[in-house]
């Protein structure tokens, strides 16, 4: 999504000049005029959206039409340019994050939130989601705060402050309330302590982190969260329908990682997550995450006549059956560290993801792997460590080789000729597991690379560039 701010420069114009009584006693009138919004004219004459808003009964600040008339609290009418209060006079564009808010922008740099929802045409509650791209306007923010914590029971402002280690009164202060303050149950309370390069997390305590990546995520590739907490907790969560599997490191570092499947439909999915912290107390939370589209090719695959019978569901379903229950189990020992290797030198024939029809059929298929010319005998590779799980010939996938890589991580090696390991073998990554061939359904010699995450086929590629989790 492209969001387009438009800015209309120019200098405040006398109410005489725009059609009204040019009374200098009056306020200042603005006739609206194209290409014109409610920011570009709080910019021009040094006052806020707001402002304008509440001066003319505006409920939503997106639309105002050509030749309305404006008034504007707080100016004198001046034949003169308008000197302008120090305002956001600059938009920077931004990409929405985990654990941001309207809120949380808008004190991070300095507007209010109804100016941050007037630069991007939306009006408030904002519905962001992660991925998003807007625009920010840049103001001269007086305190950053370093986050936001939803009170619980029992708490006080002086408890909050003691366990943020920050004073009591500048808590006080930067919530507009007395050191003697109440609190109540589900209160947001702004943490002071940052500073313009702190990123302020408006995420429910315990949790003082979280982090997506890729942002935005893709059909077809893995999403990989990590979630950190002020104190040991554990975590689960649902996305689209499907727990997620959550390891959690020193009690306080959480991370779980997902296959979005390449036919899943794009667009916005909530991911529900709930942290259980000391006493069983459980704090839940959603983020709401853009899934965009691969923009995949499509390919027609010719298979010889006497291969027809391997396009049969017969023997197609069983052995992707026995493939899936091999490729969906989770090992809670990690065997893989950062970014993977290549299995094979050869050049790429086929990208995963590519939509796929054979002999003439219907496109209703796909390339759930990366293809690999070479010649038969040349080696394949192991791309990070991980035991075999399966070594043996299947009918459509020829001499094929699994391996389990921990964290529901697997990859599977299709056609080879030769099979060097064997079920139970732990192999370090670069190691020859094998060599190309073209056995199966296969029409030449080629290595077929799959990796699923989670119990789906994702594309190994990302792995190539991106460590996870």
């Amino acid at each position: 999504m492209t969001l387009l701010l438009v800015l209309a420069v120019g200098t405040a114009r006398p109410l005489a000049a725009q059609g009204g009584s040019g009374d200098p006693s009056q306020p200042t009138m603005h006739i609206v005029q194209a290409n014109e919004t409610l920011y570009s004219i709080a910019l021009q004459y040094g006052t806020t959206v707001d402002a304008i808003a509440a001066a003319n009964g505006i409920a939503d600040v997106r639309y105002i039409s050509i030749g309305q008339q404006l008034i504007i609290p707080g100016s004198e009418a001046t034949t003169g340019p308008v000197a302008l209060a120090p305002v956001p006079t600059s938009v920077i564009p931004y990409i929405v994050q985990p654990g941001d808010s309207v809120e949380s922008l808008a004190r991070q740099y300095g507007v209010t939130p109804t100016m941050l929802a007037a630069a991007n045409n939306m009006f408030l509650p904002v519905p962001f989601y992660v991925g998003q791209e807007i625009v920010v306007p840049q103001g001269n923010p007086t305190a950053v705060p370093q986050a936001v914590y939803a009170v619980r029971a029992g708490d006080t402002l002086g408890r909050v402050a003691l366990r943020y280690n920050v004073a009591a009164g500048a808590l006080a202060q930067l919530n507009d309330l007395s050191p003697s303050s109440p609190v109540f149950v589900g209160q947001r309370l702004w943490i002071p302590g940052g500073n313009r390069a702190t990123r302020v997390y408006d995420l429910p305590y315990p949790v003082i982190a979280c982090q997506l990546t890729p942002v935005p995520s893709i059909q077809g590739q893995t999403l990989s969260i990590h979630l950190q907490t002020a104190t040991p907790a554990t975590m689960t969560g649902m996305f689209m329908g499907y727990p997620l599997q959550v390891m959690t490191q020193d009690a306080t570092q959480h991370y779980a990682m997902f296959g979005i499947h390449t036919f899943a439909e794009s667009g916005t999915y909530p991911m529900l997550l709930t942290v259980t912290s000391a006493g069983d107390v459980r704090t839940s939370f959603e983020l709401r995450i853009r899934i965009d589209d691969g923009d995949y090719g499509a390919e027609g695959i010719s298979l010889a006549t006497e291969m027809q019978d391997l396009l049969q569901p017969v023997v197609i379903e069983p052995e992707t059956d026995y493939v899936t229950m091999k490729m969906s189990g989770f090992t809670a020992q990690r065997y893989f560290s950062g970014v993977v290797s290549l299995p094979s030198d050869g050049a790429i024939t086929s990208y995963f993801g590519t939509r796929r029809l054979y002999n003439g059929g219907v496109l209703d298929t796909y390339h759930s792997g990366v293809d690999f010319g070479g010649a038969t005998g040349a080696p394949v590779l192991a791309p990070a460590a991980g035991v075999v799980v399966v070594a043996e010939n299947l009918p459509v996938r020829g001499n094929a080789t699994i391996i389990d890589h921990g964290w529901g991580v697997y990859t599977g090696y299709w056609h080879q000729n030769e099979i060097y390991v064997a079920v139970g073998d732990v192999v370090t990554g670069g190691q020859v597991i094998g060599t190309i061939g073209s056995t199966g359904r296969s029409t030449g010699p080629h290595l077929h690379w799959e990796m699923w995450v989670s119990g789906v086929p994702v594309d190994p590629l990302q792995w190539l560039q991106q460590p996870f989790p």
